[in-house]
């Protein structure tokens, strides 16, 4: 069931033989968007923001092409993780996943997703999804005690033939955990039935209270482990089938250590998907088509000190990209037109920067302009811990804190450390 990427609604998704096209026409120099013989900030494609979706969406193929394959297999009845989208604030959580909700919808699976804040209120969010989901796919009739019960119990909703009413009480003695997982075996077994999967998607997982997180994963693990048995018609072998529910969840870098503190085993048993900078590929392609998609064109040498200016961070490529739109009138963006964006886009890349060090203890950012001041060749725990005169066991939680729980920090593998957002080893050198 998985597609090529299309145009969806009023937005666009570049892949395949639209990215081509868009490559061969920044090297001929056609414009390939509308008869704009101008630009103005009104046609302004850039849509700096988190969570937002942008108007033209790039890059990601290998995360989306792996979504799609756990939807195809959960379709077969085969066993698929859960997936954990974790990544710093910018990198495009919420974008990948609400992306992928728009898709899966246009291709008629069901889908239930919900943002956590505070607390728990992300189960009850989920519960009154479920019962729209059943509600608007006219299941009522079909719904098994437990599901009824489950909906009932934990969040006071009941669903009949005149819709969704939730003027029932909830239950307050009840095992949140257990009935969860009641609500969702129910409503994965209408998918089966309905020759369909059910995805349920949770964003920002980071602000799930510790006791919630517990109770919805146990829910998640223990549906995901439930088989269908059947005997196979010709050879009389026995055949277990998965109940098709794909789960995925997304939050900040600190999310899998909060697992763990809840005593969850959510993370052993998911499958990570880190988001990092975009590619140079990704992001040239990315920029290319927000541009035409505002109607107007921009120069290879302009794309490549644009795209090199924002680093492969999302965030950035939209802060940089609309003052660089903004900052001419022309049908083709110039290097003079860059060079001119990018200087009126840098006070709110360091505003930016600042709001991030002002989430930190002293500590914390000490340790950071240590690792500025450093040459990334020599940025490893030892070599921080000796610019700033100490040892590295004395640094060992701080610097955990900001690679896990901050995520302004990433290990390479090979025992170096690098800055997560780009440019902000030079913003801390210079102050």
């Amino acid at each position: 069931m998985s597609r090529n990427r299309g145009n969806v609604t009023s937005r666009r998704k570049v892949t395949g033989a639209s990215a081509s096209a868009a490559g061969r026409a920044v090297a001929t120099g056609t414009p390939t968007t509308g008869d704009h013989m101008a630009r103005t900030p009104r046609d302004n494609p850039f849509t700096p923001g988190f969570g937002n979706l942008p108007r033209v969406f790039a890059g990601r193929k290998p995360e989306f092409a792996d979504l799609e394959l756990m939807v195809d297999r959960l379709a077969t009845g085969t066993y698929e993780q859960a997936r954990m989208v974790t990544a710093d604030r910018g990198f495009g959580k919420t974008s990948l996943l609400r992306e992928f909700e728009q898709e899966q919808r246009e291709l008629g699976r069901w889908v239930v997703r919900a943002a956590a804040t505070r607390g728990d209120a992300v189960i009850g969010r989920l519960c009154r999804q479920l019962a729209d989901l059943v509600a608007r796919e006219d299941l009522a009739a079909s719904m098994s005690h437990g599901l009824r019960e489950a909906l009932r119990r934990l969040a006071g909703i009941e669903v009949g033939p005149g819709g969704v009413s939730i003027d029932l009480a909830p239950d307050d003695d009840v095992d949140r955990g257990g009935e969860l997982a009641r609500l969702l075996e129910g409503a994965a077994r209408l998918a089966r039935d309905d020759g369909n999967v059910l995805l349920v998607l949770v964003d920002e997982a980071q602000n799930i209270g510790v006791d919630a997180i517990g109770e919805f994963f146990y829910a998640v693990q223990e549906v995901q482990g439930m088989v269908v048995e059947s005997r196979d018609d010709r050879s009389g072998a026995l055949r277990r089938d998965s109940l098709p529910l794909g789960v995925v969840v997304a939050g900040l870098p600190g999310l899998v250590d909060r697992l763990r503190r809840a005593g969850s085993t959510f993370g052993e048993r998911s499958r990570p998907v880190r988001l990092g900078p975009l590619s140079p590929g990704d992001l040239r392609e990315g920029l290319r088509a927000l541009v035409r998609d505002g109607g107007a064109d921009i120069d290879a040498d302009a794309l490549d000190l644009l795209a090199d200016a924002s680093g492969g961070y999302p965030y950035f490529l939209h802060v940089y990209g609309q003052q660089v739109y903004n900052a001419g009138s022309g049908e083709v963006i110039t290097v003079d037109e860059v060079r001119r964006g990018v200087t009126a886009a840098q006070p709110l890349v360091d505003d930016f920067y600042e709001q991030r060090l002002r989430e930190l203890g002293d500590r914390q950012r000490e340790y950071l302009r240590a690792a500025a001041t450093v040459p990334p060749t020599q940025r490893t725990t030892p070599g921080i811990a000796a610019a700033m005169g100490t040892t590295s066991s004395a640094l060992g939680s701080t610097q955990q804190a900001l690679v896990d729980r901050h995520g302004l920090l990433r290990a390479t593998g090979d025992g170096h450390l690098e800055f997560a957002l780009p440019g902000l080893d030079r913003h801390l050198a210079d102050r």
